[in-house]
């Protein structure tokens, strides 16, 4: 049998700190963290991640879908729009930008009513269908079952962050938490 990771990692901006959500901005948002954000590359060299034109509007079309097929696989979300994690750990994501902060949950901390997970990332998983794991949201409770059956991602060391956007993108298994983080909870 494959062996999984225990764990789940959340990658954050440390002057922003962990746990927070683009798509909870109002639409249009003048939201200088918000605007920062999608322009960020153009000016600092450290930061990799991109984000379309539309990126805000898919996103949270993503997320509907995201939430609806979790519910009728039973899930309880309690936030309308999930906290985002890795199953294990992901150079790849971590490095993403160059002020990256980590915060590794054990999966037993994490409440099954509120997890559910995507292969690959949900953006890219929920906006495809040329996979037999898009499009679908998979269980905690599955996730011995999902490993084995599709393995881990293991080329998150050979997709260049230059372009990245263009490949399959399937670099990690995406934790999703719609409910509180687990270290809030004490």
């Amino acid at each position: 049998m494959m062996r999984f990771p225990k764990f789940a990692t959340h990658y954050y901006l440390r002057e922003i700190g962990p746990f927070r959500s683009l798509s909870e901005l109002p639409a249009g948002s003048e939201d200088p963290v918000f605007l920062d954000l999608l322009t960020r590359h153009q000016r600092d060299p450290g930061y990799r991640r991109r984000y379309g034109r539309n990126y805000i509007e898919v996103r949270r079309e993503v997320e509907t879908r995201l939430r609806e097929l979790f519910v009728a696989r039973g899930g309880k979300p309690r936030r309308r729009h999930p906290f985002y994690l890795v199953l294990g750990e992901s150079p790849w994501f971590r490095d993403l930008n160059a002020n990256q902060s980590e915060l590794r949950i054990p999966l037993s901390q994490l409440d099954p009513d509120v997890t559910s997970l995507t292969y690959p990332d949900s953006f890219v998983a929920l906006t495809r269908d040329d996979k037999p794991y898009y499009n679908q949201v998979f269980l905690l409770s599955e996730v011995s079952e999902l490993v084995t059956r599709f393995g881990v991602p293991e080329n998150d060391h050979v997709v260049p962050y230059e372009r990245y956007w263009e490949t399959d993108f399937e670099l990690y298994i995406e934790v999703q938490l719609w409910g509180i983080p687990p270290i809030f909870n004490t």
